[in-house]
């Protein structure tokens, strides 16, 4: 009877321990962290304002995000950033994942680097000039040039009434057929 009692109490100690280690699980930490060169560039995910680079984002799903970033003095930035699932996080080890005692983190990293504005008119309007020159010149727009002469040369016959019949109901008396 002894030895029922001390089995007894030791399953119940190991059940006790079980459910309080489920009860302290851990959970995943999943973050995006977004920088840019240079600093200070406020940053949009999904048509939200995130705040500005650098700056690091809590999220709960894995995918494709929208990513727009702006600061006065560059160029905008409006793209996509991937958030890929790590080999540990993916349908039902995410779960194992969850219950273990552990801290876990998922950090997805996205670096943009933004090119200054030229507000230079002159040296603008030379880069447009000198663009439109090598797209006049170009092979491609050559051809296309031939193929739209000579469609504009080109002869269309007229269509002849046996091309296109029309049912006889729609003709005007005069031209009705006789029966």
């Amino acid at each position: 009877m002894l030895a029922a009692e001390f089995v007894t109490v030791v399953r119940m100690r190991l059940l006790i321990c079980i459910l309080v280690v489920a009860s302290i699980g851990g959970c995943v930490r999943r973050t995006i962290e977004i920088t840019s060169e240079p600093e200070g560039a406020l940053v949009w995910l999904n048509d939200r304002e995130v705040g500005r680079t650098p700056c690091s984002i809590e999220f709960t799903y894995y995918g494709r995000y929208d990513v727009r970033l702006r600061r006065d003095g560059y160029e905008p930035i409006s793209g996509f950033g991937d958030a890929d699932e790590p080999a540990w996080d993916f349908v039902g080890a995410d779960l194992v994942a969850e219950v273990i005692p552990a801290k876990l983190t998922s950090r997805v990293q996205w670096h943009f680097s933004m090119v200054p504005t030229d507000s230079d008119e002159a040296a603008v309007l030379e880069r447009a000039k000198n663009l439109r020159a090598r797209i006049v010149a170009s092979p491609e727009v050559e051809k296309a040039e031939a193929e739209v002469v000579q469609m504009q040369n080109a002869s269309v016959a007229p269509l002849s009434k046996a091309v296109l019949p029309v049912p006889s109901s729609v003709l005007p008396a005069s031209e009705r057929p006789p029966n």
